[in-house]
C-alpha cells in the first residue's frame, strides 16, 4: 500500500466549462485514434531509449475504491452536475446529458473496467509529465513523430469516466526514479467549503497533498513518487524504464453488437497502422483481456493472420468516420492489407538517406489499381498523396508501392510538417511556399523513379496491323478542316413550328426545330442522383444547385436517355427525350396540359439541396441511362404552378452517390 498522500486537485477558474469538452469529443467513439496515439508515443519513447518497442495492452476490472482520488471524484461530479443544472435551468443539452449518464452509470458499479498500456520506453520525467497533463505542450522536440501536444487527449476517448492515470520509471543520472499523476476532465463547479473561490476548473490532477500550488512550475515537487496501488503490479514488470497509462472506466470502444472484441480491435489498429514498424521488428504488441483470458500478439509472424480478415474492407465504418476529424484520410482494411503485402513481398529499393521504396507488381488478373502508401517512422500516414496518385502513373504497369521515410530524410521533415494533429494525410496548406515547392519536387522525383522502375504498360505500345503501308519521307500534309462538333440532340425527324415569337429568317420562313427536342436555355451549376420511384413511370432525384438563383426565376426540368455517343463523332446517335406528365418539389407541383406529356415542365427551384419527383408518360426501363437536365426559365404564368404535398422521399436518397451533371467539384 502506498503511504504518500495524494488526491485530485481542481484549481480556481473564471471560465465556465461544461462536460462536452472539445479536446475529448474529437476522439470519442473509436479505437483507432486511442490505440494509434498510444503506440506512436511508445514507439518514439523506445526509439529514444535505443531499443525495440514492446507494448502491452491489458484489459481488467478493479474495485472502485482503488481509483486514486475516487471520493473526491464522486463529490466533484455531483457538484458539477448541480452547476450544469443551474446553467441549463434544469434542461441540459443532449450531448451533455449523454456524458453525465455515462459517468453516473459507470461510477455506481463496485467494479470498474480499465484499459492499461505498458511500454518499455525512456519513461516520463517531471518535464514530460507537465507536457502530458497540459494541452498544446510536447516534450518530443524535433525527433518525435508527434509534435502538437494534443495527442495525449486521445486516451480520454476510451474512458467513460474521462480519467487517465500515469506512472513511469525514468533515469536521472544513474538512478531510476518513479513518478505518477492523473488527469480527469469533468465540468466547472462550486466549492461549498470555500467562500473566496467562486468556480473550480473542469480539469482535475492527481497531485501530492500540500503541493498543489507547485503544479507545472517545473520543479516536479507536486507529483507523487509512489505509484497508485492499482498500477504498482504493472510498473513492477518494467525491467528498466517505461510508462503505464491507465484509462479508468474503459468503454470497450463503444462496440456495437456483432463487432469484434476489444482485443481484436486493438490488434487490428496496431497491425494496420504500424505494419512497417512491426515487420522491421522495432515494435511488438501484446493484448490481454483478464476478464476472459483472450490474448493476441502483433508481431511479424502474425501480421497476415490479423490483416487478412479485413483485406476486402473497402469502406470505413460509419462510427469511425463520424469520430474522425478528417474523413478524407482513412485507413481501410484493403489498403492496410495491400501495404503489408508490399512491405513483406515487394522489391526493396534504397533511393536516398532515410528513404526506401518497396515495389510490388500487380498481376493482370488482380482487380486492383496502382497505389503508393506513405509510412513515416514505421507509421502509416497516407495512401493518396498528391503527386503519387493513380493518374501520375497512368502509363505504367499497375503496381503497389510503399514509401518508407525515417530519420535523416529531408522528405520526412516535410511530410511531418504537412501532417495534422492526428498525423494522417499530407496537407500542403500547412507548409510555407518554399516548403511546398520542395515537397512537390521530391515527390516528383520519386514518381519519376517509380515510372522508370515499373515500366510502361504493354497495351500502350504502338501496333501496326498486317499489310499496313509505311511511307518514308519528310513531306508534311496539312490537316483537313474538322467539322464543328455536333452535340446530342433529341430524336425524331419531323419538323414543327416553334411556339414562341414570329421572328423570320432571311429566307422569309418561320424558324423550325426538330420534333422531340426541347428549346435551349442557360444551365445552372447543379449535381443530381436518381433512384426508381414506387411506379415504373416515376423517378426520384436528389438535386443540389450550387449557385444562387433569382427569386423570380423558374427552372425547366427535362429528362433524357443518354445514347452514349460522343458529340464529336461524325454521326452521333441522338439522345431520347422523355415526355413528362408531372414534376413536383416541396410544396410546388406542375402538371402537363397534354395527355401525352411535355418535354419540359418548369418549377421555382431554389439553391441547395432538394428532392424532385418526376412522372413520365411511359415506363422507364433504362434507369442507368437516365439524365436530368435543368435550364433557367423566366416565369410566364405564375398561376400555372400549383401547390401540392409531394410523396415522401427517404433520407437515404442523400447517401446516393452524387454524379456531376454540370461543372466539376472535388
Amino acid at each position: 500500500m502506498s503511504t504518500q498522500r495524494a488526491d485530485l486537485y481542481f484549481g480556481p477558474t473564471h471560465q465556465p466549462c461544461g462536460f462536452t469538452s472539445g479536446v475529448v469529443a474529437q476522439f470519442d467513439g473509436s479505437e483507432e485514434p486511442v490505440v494509434r496515439e498510444l503506440l506512436q508515443n511508445s514507439l518514439d519513447a523506445a526509439r529514444d531509449a535505443g531499443r525495440p518497442a514492446e507494448v502491452r495492452f491489458v484489459i481488467d476490472e478493479i474495485p472502485r475504491s482503488s481509483i486514486p482520488g475516487s471520493r473526491t471524484y464522486q463529490k466533484v461530479f455531483e457538484e458539477a452536475k448541480k452547476e450544469r443544472q443551474r446553467w441549463h435551468e434544469g434542461n441540459p443539452s443532449h450531448n451533455e446529458k449523454t456524458v453525465i449518464d455515462r459517468i453516473a452509470e459507470t461510477i455506481k458499479s463496485p467494479m470498474i473496467p480499465v484499459l492499461l498500456c505498458i511500454d518499455n520506453g525512456h519513461g516520463v520525467n517531471g518535464k514530460r509529465m507537465d507536457a502530458l497533463l497540459t494541452p498544446g505542450n510536447t516534450s518530443k522536440g524535433e525527433q518525435g513523430a508527434g509534435s502538437f501536444g494534443l495527442g495525449h487527449h486521445a486516451a480520454f476517448g476510451a474512458s467513460n469516466l474521462r480519467y487517465v492515470i500515469y506512472t513511469s520509471k525514468y533515469r536521472e543520472d544513474d538512478d531510476v526514479l518513479i513518478i505518477a499523476s492523473g488527469h480527469t476532465i469533468l465540468a466547472t463547479h462550486c466549492d461549498p467549503e470555500s467562500a473566496s473561490v467562486k468556480h473550480l476548473a473542469a480539469d482535475g490532477y492527481w497531485l501530492r497533498c500540500g503541493w498543489e500550488e507547485s503544479a507545472f512550475d517545473g520543479s516536479s515537487k507536486s507529483y507523487p513518487t509512489v505509484p497508485p496501488d492499482l498500477l504498482l503490479p504493472h510498473i513492477n514488470t518494467v525491467q528498466d524504464t517505461g510508462t503505464v497509462v491507465c484509462m479508468v472506466g474503459f468503454n470497450d470502444f463503444r462496440r456495437d453488437e456483432g463487432d469484434p472484441e476489444s482485443v481484436e480491435l486493438i490488434c487490428r489498429v496496431a497491425a494496420a497502422n504500424f505494419s512497417a514498424a512491426v515487420h522491421e521488428g522495432i515494435l511488438t504488441v501484446r493484448v490481454l483481456d483478464e476478464r476472459n483470458g483472450a490474448e493476441l500478439v502483433v508481431a511479424r509472424e502474425t501480421l497476415e493472420q490479423i490483416l487478412e480478415p479485413i483485406a476486402q474492407q473497402r469502406r470505413v465504418s460509419p462510427k469511425r468516420r463520424a469520430s474522425n476529424s478528417d474523413n478524407k484520410v482513412q485507413l481501410r482494411g484493403e489498403l492496410a492489407y495491400n501495404a503489408w503485402k508490399t512491405i513483406s513481398e515487394g522489391l526493396p529499393r534504397d533511393i536516398s538517406k532515410g528513404e526506401k521504396l518497396c515495389i510490388r507488381h500487380l498481376q493482370p488478373g488482380e482487380e486492383r489499381s496502382t497505389r503508393v502508401h506513405l509510412f513515416r517512422r514505421g507509421m502509416w500516414i497516407d495512401s493518396n498523396v498528391q503527386g503519387l496518385r493513380r493518374p501520375d502513373f497512368a502509363k505504367t504497369m499497375p503496381f503497389d508501392a510503399v514509401l518508407l521515410l525515417d530519420n535523416g530524410s529531408d522528405l520526412e521533415e516535410l511530410v511531418r510538417s504537412a501532417e495534422g494533429p492526428e498525423h494522417r494525410g499530407v496537407d500542403r496548406k500547412r507548409l510555407e511556399t518554399a516548403q511546398k515547392k520542395d515537397l512537390q519536387q521530391r515527390l516528383s522525383e520519386i514518381a519519376r523513379y517509380l515510372r522508370l522502375e515499373v515500366g510502361e504498360r504493354a497495351d500502350l505500345e504502338e501496333f501496326t496491323p498486317t499489310g499496313f503501308a509505311n511511307i518514308s519521307g519528310n513531306e508534311l500534309r496539312s490537316a483537313e478542316a474538322a467539322p464543328k462538333p455536333r452535340f446530342p440532340a433529341g430524336g425524331g425527324t419531323d419538323s414543327k413550328p416553334v411556339e414562341r415569337g414570329n421572328k423570320k429568317t432571311e429566307a422569309g420562313k418561320q424558324k423550325q426545330r426538330r420534333a422531340g427536342v426541347p428549346k435551349p436555355g442557360s444551365v445552372p451549376r447543379y449535381r443530381s442522383s436518381c433512384r426508381a420511384g414506387r411506379k415504373d413511370n416515376t423517378v426520384e432525384f436528389f438535386v443540389i444547385i450550387d449557385e444562387e438563383l433569382a427569386e423570380s426565376s423558374e427552372v425547366g426540368i427535362r429528362l433524357r436517355l443518354a445514347s452514349g455517343s460522343d458529340g464529336t463523332c461524325e454521326q452521333p446517335l441522338p439522345d431520347t427525350w422523355l415526355s413528362l406528365c408531372e414534376v413536383s418539389v416541396g410544396k410546388y407541383s406542375q402538371s402537363s396540359a397534354s395527355d401525352d406529356g411535355d418535354l419540359e415542365l418548369a418549377l421555382p427551384l431554389g439553391s441547395g439541396k432538394q428532392y424532385l419527383n418526376v412522372v413520365t408518360s411511359k415506363p422507364i426501363d433504362q434507369l442507368a441511362l437516365l439524365e436530368l437536365d435543368l435550364v433557367r426559365r423566366k416565369p410566364s404564368v405564375k398561376e400555372s404552378v400549383s401547390v401540392k404535398q409531394p410523396d415522401s422521399v427517404d433520407e437515404e436518397s442523400e447517401s446516393v452517390h452524387i454524379q456531376h451533371q454540370q461543372g466539376t467539384e472535388e
